[in-house]
């Protein structure tokens, strides 16, 4: 099977999913504490995930796939000599920020939260894992292939939201990724995720939500981030880490952010 109808059998099965979900959202018991205030209206978040996965797939298929060759897997060292692995905590926030602005999105179109976040983090994991099984078959070795190392940072990633969910004292961090241009960006273009010299990493901690309430000597405004990035890479093994430490502005303080519910 071609690229292109193996993507269309993939949205095919993810809109069956969506009925089914539909369904057992709407059959939630109305004494349950966790009920939805609304009327769940699919079309909005089902739609969007749709739009989202047929670009992206399309996008990938047009930059990567379009020429295959049997599936092989990349060995670890040259995971690290692409990128120093700085590419797997890419992958880990790219994965995270997926889940937990579609949660946002489902959650407003009427889902309850458990159910969003269930449906935000299976769609990232999903999307992650097509990506990566079609990586396996592309010609572009020795930098494309099955990597088990974002593989591992998709499913970490895509997680993380279903973590807090069920564990709310861990609700205390998020993956965040900043962008400075660098001079190779800047000569060359490009996509600026695959810019590795040029991303920053973090993991943003807001103190004043992981102190006890007895505690809260701290901002709610203020978090305090740890960030990676790397510097002068050749995909050969060269090049440095580069670590990080910041305040960070928590935007959830801010009134406007209850709307999306994140």
């Amino acid at each position: 099977m071609t690229t292109t109808p193996r993507i269309f059998l993939i949205l095919f099965i993810l809109f069956g999913l969506q009925f089914k979900a539909i369904s057992a959202v709407s059959n939630v018991d109305s004494t349950d504490s966790d009920v939805i205030e609304k009327p769940v209206n699919p079309l909005i978040p089902w739609g969007a995930s749709a739009i989202f996965l047929g670009v992206s797939f399309s996008k990938q298929a047009n930059e990567y796939w379009s020429e295959s060759s049997p599936f092989h897997v990349m060995d670890w060292k040259t995971e690290y000599d692409d990128a120093l692995f700085a590419d797997k905590l890419g992958h880990a926030a790219f994965s995270y920020t997926t889940a937990h602005t579609l949660t946002g999105i489902f959650r407003q179109s009427g889902y309850d939260q458990r159910t969003s976040v269930w449906i935000g983090s299976g769609i990232s994991l999903f999307h992650q894992t097509v990506v990566e099984y079609h990586d396996g078959y592309s010609s572009g070795a020795p930098y494309l292939g099955f990597s088990r190392g974002d593989f591992i940072a998709n499913i970490v990633g895509a997680s993380l939201p279903l973590i807090q969910e069920y564990v709310p004292s861990m609700d205390f961090m998020r993956f965040k990724f900043s962008f400075l241009p660098s001079d190779d960006f800047n000569g060359h273009g490009g996509n600026p995720l695959n810019d590795y010299q040029a991303t920053y990493h973090w993991l943003s901690f807001n103190i004043a939500g992981a102190l006890p309430q007895s505690q809260k000597h701290w901002t709610q405004f203020v978090n305090i981030a740890l960030g990676h990035s790397v510097k002068q890479i050749d995909r050969y093994g060269s090049g440095n880490h580069e670590v990080y430490l910041s305040l960070d502005l928590n935007a959830e303080a801010l009134p406007f952010d209850d709307t999306w519910g994140l």
